[in-house]
């Protein structure tokens, strides 16, 4: 009878251990897909766009840096995107040139909770320094763009327990401030709507929070 009960009392402290163990398992993991409140800040990097531009012997480094206010409702991410080509068509007709593309996103998450669907506005500069060479025509151009647009977006993201973060997203807009200067002879224009548009589509890229 002694050993029926040390079994039991046994069977009764195993269970209650693997209860309370589980129960600290579900309070660790009950914030994915959202993040976890204590974290305020969030890095993220494509590097399948970096693996992809290698191969084509260019350099493209787009990467971010997101903030997450009290409200817990939304966020403030400030999108960096770096190009260079020195030979190829990464810029289309230009051969060589260089690319730098910040941003400025709001986004308001529609769950009450960082995580999930989003809506999105941001704002977008944007300098380029394009250039080609011929050296049968002897014809050289020279292309400096210099520009500010607006855009509007929505997207999904999900946070994990462990830090990390996905999401997709798309940002559709237009550059309406600036002036490009276009080929040796220094003539500025004024861009029109049709030369501004842009979309940036988000797939690859992975953050990381703290």
């Amino acid at each position: 009878m002694k050993k029926v009960g040390f079994v039991l009392f046994s069977i009764f402290i195993l269970s209650t251990n693997i209860l309370s163990s589980e129960s600290v398992d579900s309070l660790q993991t009950k914030y994915t897909p959202y993040l976890n409140p204590k974290y305020n800040y969030g890095f993220e990097l494509n590097p399948g766009l970096i693996l992809y531009a290698l191969g084509e012997e260019n350099v493209v480094i787009s990467t971010g840096f997101s903030m997450y206010p009290k409200n817990r409702k939304t966020e403030i991410a400030i999108p960096l995107t770096y190009e260079y080509s020195k030979d190829g068509s990464w810029f289309g007709s230009y051969k060589y040139g260089q690319s730098v593309n910040l941003g400025l996103d709001y986004r308001h998450y529609l769950t009450g909770k960082i995580g999930g669907i989003y809506t999105s506005v941001g704002l977008r500069y944007n300098y380029a320094y394009l250039k080609v060479e011929d050296y049968y025509l002897q014809d050289n151009k020279t292309r400096i763009v210099n520009r500010l647009g607006i855009g509007f977006g929505a997207g999904y993201r999900i946070y994990s327990d462990d830090r990390l973060y996905w999401g997709i997203g798309v940002l559709i807009g237009g550059f309406y401030l600036g002036r490009g200067i276009s080929d040796t002879r220094n003539i500025s224009t004024i861009f029109t709507r049709e030369e501004s548009a842009f979309i940036t589509i988000q797939l690859l890229k992975v953050g990381f929070a703290f």
